[in-house]
């Protein structure tokens, strides 16, 4: 099913990896800042890029893993859409009930844009069913491109309000 297309879920697998990795990092600047703060940026902002990473990670597993029934990784795709769909839904009315966002781009990068590519993604799994791996290829691609830009975004927002800094902020 996926034959031909080995290359790139590993590439995009290990690059899925290696940024949560880097995350973590960017998790461990906001260490010593107030508890609320974290808790309500954990869960709306940051869980959600290392979950679209993780589902990039998970898609290209399932992809490279190899497989006698050539449907299989299509279904357990297709499991972990439903799933991630739900996951981003709850985000996206998260981020909608928040009394106020730090930036416009918020509500549509880590809410609606997600909800959006895992609403694709379930469609492009009845095309991976056609025998069209580019339908996944290409949801894999975006979820990789939008987790880069919303672990960059963090990563920016957060950097210069680390707590004790030069500045005084």
């Amino acid at each position: 099913m996926f034959a031909g297309w080995q290359t790139f879920y590993q590439m995009t697998g290990e690059a899925a990896a290696t940024l949560t990795g880097l995350l973590f990092v960017i998790i461990s600047l906001v260490a010593g800042r107030e508890g609320s703060v974290n808790s309500n940026g954990a869960r709306l902002f940051t869980s959600p890029i290392v979950f679209h990473l993780t589902s990039v990670l998970v898609i290209s597993g399932l992809a490279l893993a190899p497989c006698g029934e050539p449907h299989a990784p299509i279904v357990l795709i297709t499991v972990w859409s439903l799933g991630a769909f739900a996951y981003a839904t709850r985000n996206l009315i998260g981020i909608l009930r928040m009394p106020e966002t730090s930036h416009w781009s918020d509500l549509w990068f880590y809410g609606v844009a997600p909800f959006a590519a895992y609403a694709v993604m379930m469609g492009a799994e009845a095309g991976a069913f056609l025998h069209w791996p580019f339908a996944i290829y290409t949801v894999a691609l975006g979820l990789l491109l939008l987790g880069i830009r919303n672990a960059w975004d963090l990563a920016t927002f957060l950097a210069p309000r680390r707590s004790g800094s030069q500045n005084g902020s």
